[in-house]
């Protein structure tokens, strides 16, 4: 796993966590959850070169999350 791919993961996360669904209001919180989503999103050894990427993957993972 190298860095840029865990800031393009957290990145996402953190775009996702913003919409009102989630209820996270405190940017404290959503940071944190986005920063420990990412690193499980990235144990799966997924290769992560852009942000577009990284949109996908977290797209791809809300799609099974019930």
């Amino acid at each position: 796993m190298n860095k840029s791919a865990m800031r393009f993961v957290v990145r996402s996360w953190k775009k996702e966590l913003k919409k009102p669904e989630w209820l996270i209001g405190s940017r404290r919180r959503r940071n944190s959850c986005a920063r420990d989503f990412a690193g499980a999103s990235l144990e799966t050894d997924i290769d992560i070169r852009c942000q577009q990427d990284a949109d996908e993957l977290v797209a791809e993972e809300l799609t099974y999350w019930d």
